[in-house]
């Protein structure tokens, strides 16, 4: 396997045959945040039902995991630097963006206002062959530290969320925990699963979704509060939240760091 970015290269499949379709789709994912909100930790978590807490951040990271969820998935998981813009051909390539903060960070979630200016700008019609507007969630993850009475390291509420993903026009909206609950995670995924065909057509190239990506966001916003983008998500995990979900992954992880 090869990355168009130096970095680890991981591949996943599943024992289990998933029979709803003749022949799997192919997502492309691409996860974009600051530092430390958990983007790896998710992504491993999808990939391998185990929960890590520590990652070097400095190389991207490239996931592929066939056989899960009627799907098979590529997943960039980009380098942590933020004095450096997001690859703009990496924008360009995602089927699926997810947009992670946690709430536990406050300057994490202003990021994704920049974030989704940038994806925007990545798909502006001034480019010779424009691609489809991809499927964008936002992700609060950490919910784990901001549960109990007193919730005193939350620093994003969960209504400012649902508000920012109205905001951004955003497809879905979760709040997770990647420590606490695979089954959350597994909910995302399932989701961008549902939304691709609604967004990106039977070919993901045949349909165009209406959104703003000449930075009128908040004009289009105040038209369309009432009328989500369809199959919107809006779910709201607490940290005991369960939800089973079975299968048997094996794993093969193959190349080394750059």
């Amino acid at each position: 396997m090869q990355s168009s970015v130096g970095g680890w290269q991981l591949s996943f499949s599943s024992n289990t045959k998933d029979t709803s379709s003749s022949r799997n789709r192919f997502i492309r994912v691409l996860f974009l945040g600051q530092p430390g909100v958990g983007k790896t930790a998710i992504a491993v978590r999808f990939a391998t039902r185990r929960y890590i807490g520590e990652y070097d951040s400095s190389q991207e990271r490239i996931y592929r995991i066939e056989g899960t969820l009627g799907s098979s998935w590529e997943i960039a998981d980009p380098p942590g630097d933020t004095s450096l813009p997001p690859n703009e051909s990496r924008l360009r390539w995602a089927d699926a963006v997810l947009l992670i903060y946690s709430v536990t960070d406050r300057v994490s979630f202003d990021e994704v206002w920049r974030l989704r200016f940038l994806l925007n700008q990545s798909r502006k019609p001034s480019y010779a062959r424009k691609p489809a507007p991809p499927v964008v969630l936002l992700i609060g993850n950490k919910t784990d530290l901001g549960a109990g009475p007193a919730h005193k390291d939350r620093m994003v509420s969960t209504a400012e969320g649902r508000a920012r993903a109205r905001h951004i026009e955003a497809h879905g909206f979760y709040e997770i925990s990647a420590r606490e609950s695979v089954d959350q995670v597994m909910a995302v995924f399932a989701s961008l699963a549902r939304l691709a065909p609604l967004v990106l057509g039977p070919q993901h190239h045949s349909f165009r979704l209406r959104a703003s990506t000449d930075g009128s966001i908040e004009t289009r916003r105040r038209q369309q509060q009432q009328n989500r983008q369809p199959g919107y998500q809006d779910e709201i995990y607490g940290s005991d939240s369960s939800r089973p979900l079975r299968r048997r992954l094996s794993i093969s992880a193959r190349g080394a760091p750059h």
